[in-house]
């Protein structure tokens, strides 16, 4: 654990003090001692004691002292701090819904109570957060002040979450701390986790699998320019529905514990066009219509499930007239949006048009939206001012519960940085973000913090200025000529990180972080040479009428190749490139470039 040390006690107790306007703040510590008991009820759950022994592990992390979990029997101590639904406790949990929480001083008590799944649990972590100054920034990093005095202002805090499902799909925050810190729900794409969740997306093969029917029931799959293709389901056909139902019953019947299961397209375009099916859609203006009426259908069968399914791409549009039954999510994806503005403020995204439509059909509805850029996953990707704006359209319309898409590999640009700033909207959308990513920053970054924002800020400033558009589909070299990555800028980048890494030179792990920071440039760099091969005059030149590559460009290549082993990158494409082949491609592409042309000299 590293201390944190931008934090002075002082000048928090100041700040809380004038923020709050308590004039004698609780003192639950003092110079290692403290008249505090931790108490719970008898009867508390697991998560219950969880969170009362967090509250004593992370106060002993600050000032030294171990607070006993004593439970709620007895006559009451003068100094408590009550941990969850108690005897001595007031609040209403019914208010408060499985997540929510509420923290409030009492006279000389502290009381922290939240709903029965981890509202608790929440609770103790957000007011080490808010009014104590830790932050968990990473699953690797976290900070907490150093206090010889640990002193809170009257509180009367209550809060419920926006959002009843909120996943930030990055391989970091999958960490359970990292996930509780910040009140992050999961859901699995490769299986039924042990959760709430049952198979997720893409489901119609695991339901009725091509290998077991399709040899003798072609009939069950769709009809593809006059043949029948495994691609997806004939959802007109009453066998298929007979098939799903069964199969997905028994499924079920594998993991109790889940509610939500999907019945969803598989991942390709290539729906059915038989009669039935067509005819349907056409009345309804979208193959929605055909997909919506089978999955009702199935909804039906299983009044106290949820069944998501997938309203993406060639079912994005909704029906003209069909309803989703109140069991049914619609699992709403942006796959094709612009990231360069807020999908709400785009003219030419025909995602919020859908959104505002669906939005009035349902108000169960879950996005899919993406934060990345697939094809380069280390790569410069300023989509940080779009977050924001993007829940917030997102909730006006319907959406109670979001999983944001990032990298499902390790590392990736500004991984730490997006995973914190997405999981803090989603539990409360209308937050100062510029004041988040500053603390952020502040503490992720120490003293290099400023280089870092402006870097942030002028590639932002420049993408918006440019006029180009931002994919999470497109390549670093998109950008090279009039974009956020043209050579002037790229020069004016790498002075911001040159001056970033001379403030914390002396603080390796801090500066390590920083040149973690700096990868996706340098992976930029190189994605460009291959574009204009020795055009780019920074990687390559000529000496003695002789092309050969700039010698500080391998050792920058080392250094990259370096780097990513060393923080465990594990691919630099979705599902491709991992870096012993990345090394390998550019190391033959500036071999063979520069033999080629001395060659033909």
């Amino acid at each position: 654990m590293k201390l944190n040390p931008y934090l002075k006690v002082v000048g928090l107790a100041a700040m809380l003090l004038s923020s709050l306007g308590q004039a004698s703040p609780l003192t639950l510590a003092n110079r290692g001692q403290s008249d505090y008991v931790i108490v719970i009820s008898r009867q508390a759950g697991q998560m219950e004691k969880y969170a009362a022994h967090e509250f004593s592990r992370l106060l002993a992390l600050s000032c030294g002292v171990v607070l006993p979990v004593i439970v709620d029997e007895g006559t009451p101590h003068e100094h408590e701090i009550l941990i969850g639904h108690t005897q001595r406790t007031e609040a209403d949990a019914s208010q408060l819904g499985e997540d929510g929480f509420t923290i409030r001083t009492e006279d000389s008590r502290l009381c922290i109570a939240g709903g029965p799944d981890k509202g608790t649990l929440y609770g103790v972590y957000s007011f080490f957060d808010k009014y104590l100054g830790y932050r968990c920034l990473s699953s690797k990093v976290f900070h907490y002040p150093k206090l010889e005095e640990v002193r809170i202002p009257d509180i009367e805090d209550t809060q419920k979450p926006v959002n009843q499902f909120r996943d930030v799909h990055y391989r970091d925050a999958f960490d359970p701390f990292f996930s509780d810190w910040h009140k992050i729900d999961h859901c699995s794409l490769d299986g039924v986790m042990d959760g709430k969740w049952g198979f997720m997306v893409h489901t119609f093969d695991m339901y009725v699998p091509p290998g077991k029917y399709f040899k003798n029931h072609p009939e069950y799959y769709a009809l593809v320019n006059g043949k029948r293709n495994p691609s997806q389901l004939c959802l007109t056909n009453p066998e298929v529905f007979d098939v799903l139902v069964k199969n997905l019953e028994e499924t079920m019947k594998r993991f109790p514990k889940a509610i939500y299961w999907s019945v969803s397209q598989n991942d390709n375009v290539l729906h059915c066009q038989c009669e039935k099916c067509t005819d349907l859609d056409k009345r309804e203006g979208s193959p929605s219509g055909s997909l919506l009426t089978f999955v009702n259908r199935v909804a039906e069968r299983f009044p106290d499930k949820i069944i998501s399914t997938l309203a993406y791409q060639y079912s994005r549009k909704p029906p003209r007239t069909i309803v989703p039954r109140k069991n049914v999510q619609i699992l709403l994806c942006d796959i094709e949006s612009e990231r360069q503005m807020p999908i709400e403020s785009n003219p030419g995204d025909s995602f919020g048009a859908d959104l505002r439509a669906w939005g009035k059909l349902t108000r169960n509805i879950m996005i899919w939206d993406y934060v990345v850029q697939f094809r380069n996953l280390v790569s410069p990707f300023p989509n940080l001012r779009v977050l924001q704006p993007n829940i917030q359209f997102f909730v006006k319309n319907g959406a109670n519960a979001h999983f944001q898409q990032g990298n499902r590999e390790i590392g990736g640009e500004f991984y730490e940085l997006r995973q914190y700033l997405i999981a803090r909207l989603l539990w409360n959308p209308n937050l100062d973000l510029n004041a988040e990513m500053d603390d952020f920053l502040k503490h992720y970054y120490g003293n290099a913090a400023p280089w870092i924002r402006q870097y942030i800020d002028l590639m932002h400033n420049e993408l918006e200025v440019s006029g180009e558009k931002l994919r999470i589909f497109g390549n670093p070299e998109d950008y090279c000529d009039k974009g956020f990555l043209r050579d002037e800028l790229m020069a004016r980048y790498e002075q911001l990180f040159a001056q970033a890494l001379e403030a914390v030179k002396d603080q390796p792990d801090i500066a390590l972080r920083v040149k973690v920071a700096h990868m996706p440039l340098t992976y930029a760099l190189f994605n460009i040479a291959l574009k204009r091969g020795t055009a780019e005059s920074r990687c390559f030149e000529r000496v003695n009428g002789q092309w050969r590559v700039r010698p500080e460009t391998m050792v920058r290549l080392n250094e990259f190749i370096d780097l990513c082993r060393k923080t465990g990158v594990t691919r630099l494409s979705e599902w491709h490139t991992t870096p012993d082949e990345y090394e390998v491609k550019m190391h033959e592409f500036f071999k063979n470039i520069t033999k080629n042309l001395n060659k033909n000299d």
